[in-house]
C-alpha cells in the first residue's frame, strides 16, 4: 500500500534561496503536509547553502528524501526519473526548484484525480512576473475535459507540456515504462505526449492554476524561457527527434503535426531572438530541417505568416536563404516576443 498520497519529485542544482520558498509551499499545502512525500535529487550542486538546506531537510522531516549525484548531469530528466522510481504514493508530481504551489493545489489535484480514477490530471499555471501574475490562456475557456482515449479530443495536444502542472498515478506511469528523456531538454513534450498517448482516463482543470512558475530575465538569473544559446537550442531539438522516433515507432505519424507545429514555431522564434553566430545558427538549422521539412509539407507557414517565406527554403534544404530569412526577421522583436509568451 502506497503510503502517501502525493510524491513531488524535485530536481535541483545550486538552488539556494529557492529552495526555502518552494518547501514553504509544500508545507502549508491543504492536503496536509504528512500526506505528501518530498523526493529531491541534486545534479551535483557546488553551492553550500543548497546542499545545506537539502541535509536539513532530510534529516528533520520523514517524509522527505535527499539524492546526492555525483556528477553533474545538467538536465532535470535524470532526477526526474531517479524520484520517480523512489516515489511511494499513489500519485506523483514533477515540480521545478525555484517556483512554488498554491496552498490547495495538492488537495484539489488529488480529489480530482481520485474521483475521476484518472491516470493523468492536468491543470494550469500562474505566469509570475515581477510586478504582476497572469493566467496561462488556452484554447479551452475554463472546460473540464475527460477523455478515455486522446483522439476523443485532439485539443489536448495544444496544452503546453509543462510537467510540473500535472499530475500522475504512479503506477500508471511504472506499468507503462513511462521515464524522462535524459542528457536532453524537451525531455516534459516527450514525457507529455507518451502519457497522454497511453492514457486511459485524462481529466484536465482548464479552470484551475496549481503552480506559481516565476519568470526572471536579469543577467545571471534568467528562467529556462529565456535561454537561447546553441546548447540549449540543440539539446530541445535532441528530444524532438527522440519524440518523433518514438511517433514513428508507434505508428502515431498522423499526429506529428498537431503536436510538433507550435513548438517549432517556439524554436524557430528563439533561434531569431538568440544572440548566437550566424555559424552556429546555420549549424543549429541543418540539425533540425529534416523536422521542419516533415512539418511544413503539412502545414506550410506554422500558422504563423511571419515564417510564410520560410517553407520553400526549408523544403529545398536551402539553408543560407533559411538563415537570411531568420536575419531579417529579428526586426520583428515585438510580434516575436508575444510568440514565446504562450510558453
Amino acid at each position: 500500500m502506497d503510503k502517501y498520497k502525493v510524491s513531488v519529485v524535485v530536481p535541483t542544482y545550486n538552488s539556494g534561496l529557492f529552495l526555502n520558498a518552494f518547501f514553504d509551499s509544500m508545507m502549508y499545502q491543504s492536503i496536509g503536509f504528512e500526506n505528501i512525500q518530498v523526493i529531491f535529487v541534486d545534479d551535483n550542486s557546488d553551492d553550500e547553502y543548497t546542499l545545506y538546506l537539502l541535509e536539513l531537510f532530510d534529516k528533520n522531516f520523514s517524509n522527505v528524501k535527499s539524492i546526492f549525484l555525483d556528477e553533474n548531469n545538467g538536465f532535470p530528466g535524470k532526477g526526474r526519473n531517479i524520484g520517480l522510481d523512489l516515489s511511494n504514493a499513489e500519485y506523483i508530481v514533477f515540480s521545478d526548484h525555484d517556483d512554488t504551489y498554491v496552498p490547495e493545489a495538492f488537495e484539489v489535484m488529488y480529489d480530482a484525480a481520485n474521483e475521476k480514477k484518472v491516470d493523468m490530471l492536468i491543470t494550469n499555471y500562474y505566469r509570475i512576473f515581477p510586478s504582476e501574475r497572469l493566467e496561462v490562456e488556452t484554447v479551452f475557456g475554463g472546460e473540464h475535459v475527460l477523455v478515455n482515449d486522446f483522439k476523443q479530443d485532439t485539443r489536448l495536444f495544444s496544452i503546453d507540456p509543462a510537467i510540473w502542472c500535472k499530475m500522475f498515478r504512479k503506477d500508471f506511469l511504472i506499468d507503462n515504462d513511462i521515464h524522462f528523456l535524459q542528457g536532453m531538454l524537451a525531455e516534459d513534450l516527450y514525457f507529455f505526449i507518451v502519457s497522454l498517448f497511453k492514457s486511459k482516463r485524462t481529466y484536465y482543470l482548464d479552470d484551475f492554476f496549481s503552480y506559481n512558475y516565476n519568470i526572471r530575465n536579469v543577467e545571471g538569473d534568467k528562467s529556462t524561457i529565456h535561454i537561447r544559446n546553441k546548447k540549449y537550442l540543440g539539446k530541445m531539438v535532441e528530444g524532438y527527434y527522440e519524440l518523433d522516433k518514438y511517433l514513428t515507432e508507434s505508428n502515431l505519424e498522423e499526429f506529428f503535426a498537431l503536436i510538433f507545429n507550435m513548438h517549432f514555431v517556439y524554436w524557430i522564434t528563439s533561434l531569431v531572438l538568440s544572440d548566437i553566430s550566424n555559424d552556429e545558427k546555420l549549424e543549429l538549422i541543418k540539425f533540425i530541417n529534416p523536422l521542419l521539412k516533415k512539418n511544413v509539407e503539412i502545414i506550410p507557414g506554422f500558422d504563423e505568416r511571419i515564417y510564410s517565406n520560410l517553407t520553400n527554403p526549408i523544403l529545398e534544404d536551402n539553408y543560407n536563404e533559411i538563415l537570411k530569412i531568420i536575419s531579417s526577421i529579428k526586426r520583428y522583436r515585438g510580434i516575436l516576443n508575444k510568440i514565446t509568451d504562450i510558453f
